[in-house]
């Protein structure tokens, strides 16, 4: 095998599994750890500009499921179809295990703004005939929903940071075991629901009636390196989305039709357009139910340095879980030409943060799922330190390790521009 990467020794991160005869027992999972191929500013772990509590990298176990821990079927009703089919099958997809630790609530002081801006806005945001949000501009647009619809907009405009970078290594697996790698930088700004960097809570002027902008920037392996994905989103349900990709081979930038939302970004990955942060479609676009709200399992608050092991799916394989509200929505798309026949998600009842998505064929099985973990820095930001994007039918994943996040930083319009990225991720 050509050894063109080096392992790097850096931040191994104790992990552990609790037997069922003493919960506070926590050791190493063989494997896991930070396995960098490049030399560069991804190489290792960095808390980027959030501060994290230390008592998150070692929190007290109360019980643990899965793999050398009890049975997974003890939570299955706390559980996604998804994750339980996972922690059912490690031949598969690898040691898995649910470390249940305590709930801590929601504090720091932008969470404290997030939750006057409910107050503060509470009954001005409505949905029109077409299922677009109307005069929205901050906090939970609809704070007690009783529609999938509300759900799906509280989702949209869930609390959330006004812009960040955030820098990743990301872990691309097939069926025999196999990894490939790539680096790159996840980037984006709001322009509702802004509640740290001036103009705030609405970004203003915004000629271009502009509501987000994601940039995926790749900065490795080589023949990858300046690959630029734009996607611009727009306070208008009859405007599509703009895509935007630049090609250091081709030297040149091309727009990409809507049509391609379900398109996988480049490199082999297992993450679409449309799935950007578990969804990133257009409400109108899709029948929403609301199936209903309830306790179950997710990672909440949990360790911050994310971690995988070498040839096995998922990151993340030994995170805290803890007991959180959700709510539960299916949808439905109205094109009857969609590659999906619905797709279920899971949001937190109070941040309206995504925890996972579950898309399934024409057929009604599933194919793909989404699952992020999440921990929250003294701010009250919750950084996404995990992102597990997966194809179930394929046996193929894609898991994404943050590392150096940065969270408002004031970025504006202007950071977006293709020339302007080309610099800042300078192509081969």
């Amino acid at each position: 095998m050509k050894k063109w990467f080096i392992l790097l020794v850096c931040c191994i991160v104790t992990l552990g599994f609790v037997s069922s005869g003493n919960a506070e027992m926590r050791e190493p999972i063989n494997g896991t750890g930070w396995h960098y191929p490049w030399k560069d500013t991804y190489s290792k772990w960095k808390p980027g500009n959030m501060q994290y509590d230390k008592a998150l990298f070692d929190q007290d176990v109360i019980k643990a499921y899965g793999w050398e821990a009890e049975d997974v079927d003890k939570i299955k009703d706390l559980i996604p179809p998804s994750i339980y089919r996972v922690l059912k099958n490690p031949k598969i997809w690898g040691p898995r295990r649910i470390n249940v630790t305590a709930y801590r609530k929601n504090s720091g002081y932008l969470w404290k703004r997030f939750v006057k801006a409910t107050e503060k806005y509470k009954g001005t945001a409505t949905i029109d005939k077409s299922g677009w949000i109307r005069n929205y501009k901050a906090g939970v647009p609809f704070p007690n929903p009783k529609t999938g619809l509300e759900v799906l907009w509280n989702f949209k405009k869930h609390f959330s940071e006004d812009d960040r970078i955030l820098s990743t290594v990301t872990i691309i697996t097939d069926r025999s075991g196999q990894v490939r790698y790539q680096t790159s930088d996840g980037n984006l700004m709001y322009f509702d629901g802004r509640l740290d960097v001036s103009p705030k809570p609405l970004y203003e002027p915004n000629p271009n009636n502009e509501v987000r902008i994601d940039v995926y920037a790749n900065a490795h392996p080589y023949e990858m390196r300046g690959t630029l994905s734009v996607i611009t989103q727009h306070n208008d349900p009859n405007k599509e989305d703009s895509f935007w990709l630049y090609l250091p081979a081709l030297r040149r930038v091309r727009r990409l039709s809507a049509a391609q939302r379900t398109d996988r970004l480049p490199g082999g990955q297992d993450l679409m357009w449309e799935n950007f942060d578990v969804f990133n479609g257009n409400p109108t676009k899709y029948n929403c139910k609301l199936i209903g709200k309830k306790e179950m399992l997710f990672v909440h608050n949990g360790d911050p340095k994310g971690v995988w092991i070498e040839g096995k799916h998922l990151a993340g394989p030994n995170d805290y879980y803890q007991k959180v509200q959700v709510y539960i929505d299916e949808m439905t798309p109205k094109d009857p030409d969609f590659p999906f026949s619905k797709i279920t998600f899971y949001v937190d009842a109070k941040t309206w943060m995504p925890y996972c998505s579950e898309w399934y064929d024409k057929e009604g099985k599933l194919y793909l799922f989404s699952f992020f973990q999440y921990a929250p820095g003294k701010n009250g930001i919750f950084c996404p330190v995990v992102m597990n994007h997966c194809d179930v039918q394929k046996i193929h994943s894609t898991g994404y390790c943050v590392t150096d996040p940065k969270y408002n930083t004031g970025l504006t319009p202007d950071y977006f521009k293709v020339d302007n990225l080309k610099m800042a991720y300078p192509s081969r």
